[in-house]
């Protein structure tokens, strides 16, 4: 290789050099002078501060007993409200008749329906929109009731679908056979009618809720007693065992439209429920989901420092009244503000807990208002406190997460 060309290729490596010093201080500025960021919208949420329980419900309840060895149809849906005197159940004396007077109800109940369906024919004043979303609505509802396993109210669900659906036909000019099914129906009934089943009533001696079923748990404490119990007295109630229940009983009267929720709580706990207020307990393993209740008593802390907790109620349905040992959650607060993530929070000189906010080009400092914290997050309040200034976070604001020398009226790029 002669010189010449030795000269050639240092100025080739030299100018090579050169390019990279270059290259690597314009990288360094561009990167000092426009940090590029991560953001997140806020967005508004709502979380709960729950304690776990075990609860155990009482209810003022007296038994319903026959003599009578008869096929059983309740007259009344288990947790309804039921007069003195009321006939609660009906006792056939054979399967024949008891088959026989729920198909002539059945028959009935659907002589009705298709009856107030064929009347619609001719009316055109329906709302095609509203009916639709009522549609949707009745299939949403009929497929929570299949999730939840909660079948009493299924049928009622099916035929309420299928009542819309005809609707809808019937309103957009369809033609839809009502005709001979009502008098297919009415054909049915006339015959069913002129048969008679064997059955005698039960009725109620007291007013309440008629409940279909008995657990033997009805005498476990007596209802006026229950803000005397101790932490202890719960705890038992919780880990009892059912009494035998008489083969003759077929079911109860709740007479008393009041009844209680029972748990133990730690003291801690406890003390952040006042007497009178207003609460809700989620029940997630059971068809109810979740009641509103109202603290009726507390006792004083035991020598474990538990405290027996009494939650009053009066709604009642079928899944209500069936309820006994449940596991549940007491929300003892909830709170509705701005998510924002952990790795957005900054604090300032002077002690100021906020975030930084993208604002075009521009980051901005937001102050929050902390009502909830979690690791990961915490809930700033929307709402202004008296006396307050300041800018403060607000929905669909993109925070910025991480970043390095933030500052306000940093410019970002």
């Amino acid at each position: 290789m002669n010189e010449r060309t030795k000269q050639q290729l240092w100025r080739i490596l030299l100018l090579g050099l050169s390019v990279l010093v270059l290259v690597y201080f314009v990288y360094q500025f561009y990167q000092a002078a426009h940090s590029s960021v991560r953001t997140e919208v806020v967005r508004q949420s709502t979380v709960k501060d729950t304690v776990d329980t075990d609860l155990f419900v009482v209810r003022d309840e007296s038994f319903l007993e026959t003599s009578s060895d008869g096929i059983l149809i309740p007259l009344v849906p288990s947790g309804s409200r039921v007069g003195a005197g009321e006939s609660v159940v009906a006792i056939f004396n054979s399967d024949a008749d008891a088959s026989r007077y729920a198909e002539r109800n059945r028959v009935e109940e659907n002589l009705a329906r298709y009856t107030r369906l064929n009347q619609q024919k001719g009316t055109y004043a329906v709302n095609l929109n509203a009916l639709g979303k009522r549609i949707s609505q009745d299939v949403i509802d009929l497929a929570e009731l299949v999730d939840n396993g909660d079948l009493t109210d299924m049928q009622e669900q099916v035929y309420d679908v299928r009542d819309q659906i005809l609707a809808r036909q019937i309103a957009t000019g369809e033609t839809v056979a009502l005709d001979n099914k009502v008098t297919e129906l009415t054909s049915r009934q006339k015959a069913l009618s002129n048969t008679a089943e064997g059955y005698e009533t039960l009725d109620s001696e007291r007013s309440g809720f008629f409940i279909d079923s008995v657990d033997g748990y009805e005498l476990s404490t007596k209802y006026d007693k229950v803000s005397k119990l101790t932490p202890e007295d719960i705890e038992k109630l919780l880990e009892s065992d059912p009494e035998e229940v008489s083969d003759k009983v077929i079911g109860k009267v709740s007479t008393n439209f009041d009844w209680f929720l029972l748990c133990s709580l730690d003291a801690d706990t406890a003390k952040t429920l006042k007497k009178g207020e207003t609460v809700t307990i989620d029940l997630p393993y059971s068809a109810v989901r979740s009641v509103t209740a109202t603290v009726a008593s507390k006792s004083k802390a035991d020598k474990k420092d538990n405290v027996a907790v009494v939650f009053k109620c009066n709604r009642m349905n079928a899944y209500i009244a069936s309820l006994r040992k449940e596991e549940g959650q007491i929300i003892l607060h909830t709170y509705t503000g701005l998510k924002i993530p952990a790795d957005a929070i900054r604090t300032t000189a002077d002690g100021k807990e906020g975030v930084y906010v993208q604002e075009g080009n521009i980051a901005r400092f937001k102050q929050l208002r902390t009502v909830y914290t979690e690791d990961d997050y915490i809930i700033s309040s929307e709402t202004p406190r008296d006396g307050e200034t300041g800018d403060f976070v607000s929905l669909y604001d993109a925070v910025i997460l991480g970043g390095r020398d933030l500052y306000d009226g940093k410019i970002l790029n």
